[in-house]
């Protein structure tokens, strides 16, 4: 472009341009949420116990690790907090080791679904909201073989923020917390 000479924008290019604009603004938004890179947002229940995350060991080595309580129980948890850990999940381990579960956190309420493709073993899921209260819970079944088209789908019935896995029978229950 020459200096002194003026863009003409046609409508259905400044159409574009604003789709496109939103579309980026969107993007960038969801993937850094207010509340940080791990996807919290200020003021949720958990908001303590997920800032003192520190890495997990074997058999869930790659997560964070947290210290949260399920009604008067603290449990020794991985944590799921990012899109990528939160697709590997529990797939492929045997057996949790020192851990109770995995917590999944989401940085918005929502109502994904689960599946348990490539988990071999059976687990209690509970959601919870932002305040830590349980809004459904959910006994699913291996499908070690499966993949996740082919592998039933695990949904609660109301929107959640996180959601927490255990072996079959492990989940308690309660208001999900911080320890202490």
């Amino acid at each position: 472009m020459r200096a002194g000479r003026a863009v003409r924008w046609t409508v259905p290019a400044l159409l574009c341009a604003a789709l496109l604009g939103g579309v980026v603004y969107w993007s960038l938004r969801s993937s850094e949420p207010a509340g940080g890179p791990a996807g919290r947002l200020p003021g949720d229940v958990l908001d303590g116990a997920l800032a003192a995350q520190v890495p997990a060991g074997d058999p869930l080595a790659g997560f964070g690790e947290a210290r949260v309580a399920l009604g008067d129980r603290c449990m020794r948890i991985a944590v799921a907090d990012e899109p990528g850990e939160r697709v590997q999940g529990l797939r492929g381990v045997t057996d949790l080791g020192a851990y109770d579960g995995m917590l999944f956190v989401f940085p918005t309420d929502g109502r994904g679904a689960f599946t348990m493709a490539g988990t071999p073993r059976e687990l209690d899921i509970g959601f919870y909201d932002a305040g830590g209260r349980e809004v459904d819970r959910e006994r699913m079944t291996p499908c070690p073989e499966g993949d996740d088209a082919s592998c039933p789908l695990y949904e609660s019935r109301a929107r959640y923020r996180y959601a927490l896995e255990t072996a079959a029978g492990g989940l308690g229950s309660g208001v999900l917390s911080a320890c202490g």
